[in-house]
């Protein structure tokens, strides 16, 4: 029996962040179903930990909407994005 769709539970849309003179993310858009995977790849320099820093509360994006269980959010830290259920999971990188 096929599963009905997954309403989005999480969604950043025109996002923009600069640093000083840097633009480091211009208009990303990203969505993700309650219990949904989702990967973000790109090259060395394209926003991705911007991205995750801003989802997770420890940047404010300078512009664009993040949107949970359909209402707008921000969040001023990352303990407010944990509350939400939002946090980042670092690489272990001593690990074997």
């Amino acid at each position: 029996m096929p599963q009905a769709a997954s309403a989005i539970a999480v969604s950043v849309a025109g996002i923009e962040k600069s640093f000083g003179p840097t633009r480091a993310l211009a208009g990303a858009d990203l969505a993700g179903a309650s219990g949904e995977v989702v990967a973000l790849m790109g090259a060395n320099g394209a926003g991705k930990s911007t991205l995750v820093k801003i989802l997770s509360g420890s940047h404010t994006p300078d512009a664009g909407t993040i949107t949970l269980d359909g209402k707008a959010i921000t969040f001023a830290s990352p303990s407010a994005a944990k509350a939400a259920g939002i946090a980042t999971v670092h690489q272990a990188t001593d690990q074997a």
